[in-house]
Formats: structure tokens, C-alpha cells, sequence
């Protein structure tokens, strides 16, 4: 048998060509199997917001209706919340593409926490997280402690305090003057003109729409309908609620300083009231009574109330005070007077008194580099979406959750239990809060 020597084998050339095949593969091989990877994070990153999710739900079924807070309460803030609902809160709470800690504000790629228990931030320590709560779904987020359908004056010599956000609210104009110092936010449905010895802690908010405290005829008449009050006489020098939380005077309540309370309650007035020396009476100590007025309210003396006040026509406040509860005017609302206010929740009478109404698909939880944010519809993008809005600015809350931390996308997590992937972009069109307008915005 002859043998043919003339057979060749590959060329240089032609295995240079195979080897850059195999290496294009290769390479084509690796990114597929790195996405595909990535793609498990978001997965496994979306299966802690539904978690999370799930356990505010189930916190908000033992709280009349609350959900977590975004703030320091006795109970904690969302992370503490909710951690007896989830029985893995410490994996839950960390998203695989951002599980390195940062010792602070976080970033795309990093979580946010721990924090150092000196500072600001201190109610924070011992935890770590990559995700931030939607502070508009938050009970206290902007329910105000101070509500009023007409001009709310402020120009006397007071300190709100311990208020949650959008605390001092007024659906036409707020004017300050005087030694005001103001621990919250101010919103108005018109201007806000702020002079005098301010200071304030928050953000100020003018012309926003919508804005509209309770109605007191409402809840006036709610409470006359399903509660049987029982009627009492406006010349009467004690209240009594051990026997009835609810009382009624039909007429006009000029308390002349010897009034005491009993126990504590609800009472409502037909008519005015208006208190020109002690309520209660002097060294009794502080009432705790909600009042329902549908006329007006003049406060001129000294009073110590831990309680809701409502005023149908409007509410005036000149004299000294210790305060703590909400106030609620249906007409103007001025504050003359010299004293503290803190704020506190809303009586069960009150349609806020389990939360504010929730909007659908309200975004709950979300990736973000802090542990909060209030999102508003012209806030702008970061200038760098791997690090966020790292100075917190309290005016540009988006950029805490505008982050580049899934292929150009967060998840996000809502109200009704699901949690979906979103392109930073149509961050701007979610429903974040009742007040917030669609925006259009391009992400780089």
C-alpha cells in the first residue's frame, strides 16, 4: 500500500482563526453565565423586598392599620418594626449586589449602616441594610400634627416639636413671625413667608395641591351619630368621662378657670368655645381630652391639653400653652401664644387614626443607600448614579433610591405585597405619594 505524504495539517493561520472562535465563545460563554448570575441577585434581591413586604403587612394587621415608621418611635423605626414578623430579617434586609457595609450612607454597590452611636444617627446602630422605606406610607409620614383650611399665622413665642414629616400644614398659606422653632416641615396649598426668629428643621412646601384637613362637621357629626354622647351643661365646672368617653354640650363653653376633668374623653360643642384662664383648672395638671368644636376656638388663657382640637370655623391661640395631640381647623388657624406643642397620633375618631389611606401599588420598600426617603416629582437626577445622593439633601430624597444597582434598574416592593424590577427612569412615574405628579426624566 502506498502511503500519501502530501496530507497537511492546520495552518498557523487557520488555528489563530480557531483559537479567536473559541476565545469569542469563550468570552460570549463568561458574560451569559455573569448576567445569568446577576439575574439570580435580582431574583433572590426581589424575593427580601416581598419578604419584607409580607412582614410590614402583617405588622400593619396588629397596628389598626399602621405600617412601619421611618423615624425613631419607643417601638423603633421600620427595621426594628418588623423584624417580630420576619424570622429572617437580618438576610432579608441585605440585597446580594450591595451586601458590604459601608459604615454609613450606602451606594450601589454597598449597604448602608452601621453607623456611628454618637452621631445624628444613633437610633440607628447595630443595623445594616440595603433597602430604605418609602417615608409617605410611614402613619405619622404626613398626617400633620397642625392642619388648617384657612391661613395658618404663626407669631408668638413657640416650639413644635417631635413632629413627623408635613407636621404644619395649611390648604392656603402659612406666615410666620415672632421666636418660631419648628422640628418638622411646613406644606401649603399657597405661599409660606417665614420671618421673625425662625428656625426649621425640615423643608418648606408651597403651593402644593390638594392639601385639606379633615372635616370637623364630619367627624362632629359622626361621633354625635354612632357614640350617644351625653349631654351635659356649658356652665359645668367638671367632666366626668368614667362613666361615658363621650360628651356633648350643646351650646357655647366659656370655662371660667375651675374646671376639672375626670378620666378622660371626647367632648363635643354645638357651638364656641372660648377659655380665657385656666383649663383645666389651675394645678389639676393636663386634661386629656379631645375636643370637637363646630364653631370657633379661642384659647387666651393657660392650657395643658394631651388631646386632638378641632374647630369647625376656626382656632385661636393667644395665651400659654403645653399642647400635645393635633390641631385641626376647618377655618384659619393662629398662633399667637407663648408655649411647646408635640405632636401625636390622631384620636380613633379621626379618618388618620390607622394610617393614612394607601394609595395602590404605593411603593413600601426599595433599594436605596439610606434607611428612608421621600421621594418629590422634581427632584433630579443624580449626577452619579453608582454613588446616589450621598449628602442625604433633605429637597432631593429620589437619589436615594436612583442608584444603578441592577443593570440600570432597583427593585422595588409595594403596598399591595409584590416587587417588581424598575428602570431608574420610570422612578418618576410611580405613585410615591398622594401629592406626587409624574414627571419624564432621562437617566444617563
Amino acid at each position: 500500500m502506498k502511503l500519501n505524504h502530501n496530507k497537511q495539517g492546520f495552518s498557523l493561520t487557520e488555528l489563530i482563526v480557531v483559537l479567536a472562535v473559541l476565545a469569542v465563545l469563550i468570552a460570549i460563554l463568561i458574560a451569559g453565565l455573569a448576567r445569568a448570575r446577576e439575574y439570580a441577585r435580582i431574583a433572590s434581591c426581589l424575593s427580601n423586598l416581598h419578604q419584607l413586604s409580607l412582614a410590614a403587612l402583617s405588622y400593619a394587621q396588629h397596628n389598626q392599620g399602621a405600617l412601619p415608621s421611618d423615624y425613631q418611635t419607643p417601638g423603633g423605626y421600620w427595621y426594628k418594626e418588623i423584624t417580630p414578623y420576619d424570622n429572617n430579617i437580618a438576610a432579608n434586609a441585605i440585597c446580594p449586589d450591595a451586601a458590604t457595609p459601608s459604615d454609613g450612607v450606602g451606594s450601589a454597590t454597598t449597604a448602608w449602616g452601621p453607623v456611628n452611636p454618637a452621631g445624628p444617627y444613633g437610633w440607628l446602630q447595630g443595623t445594616t441594610s440595603s433597602y430604605g422605606l418609602n417615608n409617605f406610607v410611614d402613619p405619622g409620614g404626613t398626617i400633620p400634627g397642625i392642619a388648617s383650611l384657612g391661613e395658618l399665622t404663626l407669631g408668638g413665642n413657640q416650639t413644635y416639636q417631635q413632629i413627623a414629616q408635613g407636621a404644619l400644614t395649611s390648604a392656603t398659606g402659612i406666615t410666620t413671625s415672632g421666636d418660631v422653632s419648628i422640628y418638622g416641615n411646613l406644606r401649603a396649598g399657597g405661599s409660606i413667608d417665614t420671618s421673625g426668629n425662625f428656625y426649621i428643621s425640615g423643608t418648606e412646601t408651597p403651593n402644593m395641591p390638594d392639601l385639606q384637613p379633615p372635616s370637623v362637621a364630619t367627624i362632629f357629626q359622626t361621633i354625635q351619630s354612632t357614640d350617644n354622647p351625653t349631654p351635659i351643661s356649658g356652665n359645668t365646672t367638671v367632666i366626668n368621662f368614667n362613666n361615658n368617653p363621650y360628651q356633648i354640650i350643646n351650646g357655647d363653653f366659656s370655662p371660667n378657670g375651675q374646671i376639672q376633668i375626670i378620666g378622660s374623653g371626647t367632648l363635643l360643642v354645638s357651638g364656641s368655645v372660648d377659655v380665657s384662664s385656666w383649663f383645666p383648672a389651675n394645678g389639676t395638671g393636663t386634661a386629656n381630652i379631645n375636643l370637637v368644636c363646630l364653631g370657633s376656638i379661642n384659647f387666651s388663657g393657660q392650657v395643658n391639653i394631651n388631646g386632638g382640637i378641632y374647630a369647625g370655623t376656626g382656632l385661636t391661640l393667644s395665651g400659654k400653652y403645653n399642647l400635645g395631640g393635633v390641631l385641626v381647623s376647618d377655618g384659619a388657624l393662629a398662633d399667637t401664644g407663648s408655649g411647646t406643642y408635640s405632636q401625636k397620633p390622631p384620636p380613633s375618631f379621626d379618618p388618620r387614626a390607622g394610617g393614612r389611606d394607601l394609595l395602590d401599588s404605593q411603593p413600601l420598600f426599595a433599594d436605596s443607600i439610606w434607611v428612608d426617603g421621600s421621594p418629590a416629582a422634581n427632584d433630579p437626577v443624580p449626577a452619579n448614579i453608582q454613588l446616589g445622593d450621598q449628602s442625604l439633601n433633605a429637597n432631593d430624597q429620589m437619589g436615594r433610591f436612583c442608584i444603578d444597582r441592577h443593570l440600570g434598574q432597583i427593585n422595588v416592593s409595594f403596598t399591595d405585597g409584590s416587587a417588581h424590577t424598575v428602570p431608574l427612569a420610570q422612578l418618576w412615574q410611580l405613585n410615591w405619594s398622594g401629592s406626587f405628579r409624574s414627571q419624564n426624566v432621562v437617566v444617563p
